[in-house]
């Protein structure tokens, strides 16, 4: 048996393949991209308001971020190939950080396994802004149902990864009808965990 120490090239390779497991975590908490950029305060309109509640407004939220999360979820089962199947439920901005996540997730051979499931959700900010939506909620993602594999076939999911994760999840109106909200950004939320 050989004590030979690691190649400084196999040292190197590990050390790439830690830092993507980690970005591949990020990817599979649903916190990618940075904070949405601040939007001007509201502004008053005299038409008929875009959702007649806060629950009607809560409730198209977490239809778009259930679309986004499926959708999602298929390209990372996947490997990250065709990214661009997000688009139609993300802004402009935030798709463009998430091809970039998961052509990354595609050169490092990477994919996930199972679901995530969000089992809490709650409004915290609805403001209508220029005529358009701007949703905010808390919500709580299970993922303990998910795996992450190489292309190996390898498990390389983190062991200390945290299985329920607080996030907080921004979308505005489309630009086809105001009452149909785009996902702008997920975070996962730094304040006092409320999963």
């Amino acid at each position: 048996m050989s004590l030979s120490r690691p190649s400084r090239r196999s040292r190197r390779s590990a050390g790439a393949a830690l830092a993507a497991v980690g970005a591949v975590a990020l990817l599979l908490s649903g916190c990618t991209g940075g904070a949405p950029a601040p939007s001007p305060s509201p502004t008053a309109d005299a038409s008929e308001p875009i959702f007649a509640s806060d629950e009607e407004a809560l409730a198209a939220a977490v239809e778009a971020y259930e679309l986004y999360r499926v959708i999602s979820g298929e390209i990372f089962e996947e490997g990250g190939v065709e990214p661009e199947r997000i688009n139609p439920v993300v802004t402009e901005t935030f798709a463009s950080t998430l091809r970039e996540e998961f052509t990354a997730l595609e050169d490092l051979g990477l994919r996930s396994v199972g679901t995530t499931v969000v089992d809490t959700t709650s409004l915290v900010n609805l403001a209508v802004v220029d005529g358009r939506a701007e949703v905010s909620i808390y919500l709580c993602r299970d993922v303990s149902g998910t795996r992450i594999f190489d292309g190996t076939g390898s498990d390389v999911t983190p062991a200390d990864r945290p299985l329920r994760v607080p996030s907080q999840a921004f979308f505005v109106s489309s630009d086809d009808d105001v009452r149909t909200l785009l996902v702008d950004g997920v975070e996962e939320w730094s304040g006092e965990d409320f999963c």
